[in-house]
């Protein structure tokens, strides 16, 4: 009988490779696969604004012309939330540098502002979340610096610029206690300032 042409051993002594279907690799060099992990790292904002947690909100335009004016997170005295600031915004709309200051302190000390209705949650869904325990408050006007405070820090605004900060929970306010942007009395004309702001809340007692 003539020998076949066919001279190719099979796999494994003419076995099938039922071992490579298995996902068996008998070759001692061959790499075994990488394990995959099941861990998603979520950004802690992110987690608080699936909770109905995270707030963000603006002031109207703050007119600082010859004088001065503020934008503030207030944080009442029985909210029960601590208030953890993400990021905040100020934007200059002059054509002319702005001094600003970081003030922190008593939310009593925040007299005869408006409240600021643009005020949403991160989580926008057609069933809303509760509305925030935080409010934002803007004046111009008044008397600077105010008392039962401390100005933690002072930056100058470019002319018609934004400038920002991501704290990502870094400053905390409690209830009581509030935190404000400050413009101090300037010789200017047509001044006009924005502010924005980022916050979740989270209960004082858990």
């Amino acid at each position: 009988m003539a020998k076949s042409s066919y001279t190719h051993t099979s796999y494994y002594y003419g076995m099938p490779d039922m071992y490579m279907q298995m996902g068996y690799f008998p070759f001692p060099t061959q790499a075994a696969p990488e394990a995959v992990t099941g861990n998603v790292l979520v950004p802690y904002a992110m987690s608080m604004s699936m909770q109905c947690r995270y707030y963000l909100g603006q002031t109207e335009k703050i007119d600082i012309s010859g004088t001065q004016g503020y934008a503030a997170l207030v944080n009442p005295v029985r909210s029960t939330m601590q208030l953890y600031i993400n990021d905040w915004y100020v934007s200059n709309f002059t054509d002319q540098p702005v001094e600003m200051q970081v003030w922190f302190g008593q939310a009593r000390a925040v007299t005869g502002a408006k409240t600021s209705s643009h005020i949403t949650s991160g989580f926008v869904q057609p069933s809303p979340c509760p509305s925030s325990q935080g409010q934002i408050h803007y004046s111009s006007g008044g008397a600077f610096p105010p008392a039962d405070g401390v100005i933690a820090s002072t930056r100058i605004l470019p002319p018609m610029s934004t400038i920002n900060a991501e704290k990502n929970g870094h400053w905390i306010l409690a209830p009581g206690t509030a935190l404000m942007f400050q413009f101090p009395h300037a010789e200017r004309e047509g001044g006009q300032v924005l502010s924005a702001i980022g916050w979740w809340e989270q209960p004082l007692f858990r």
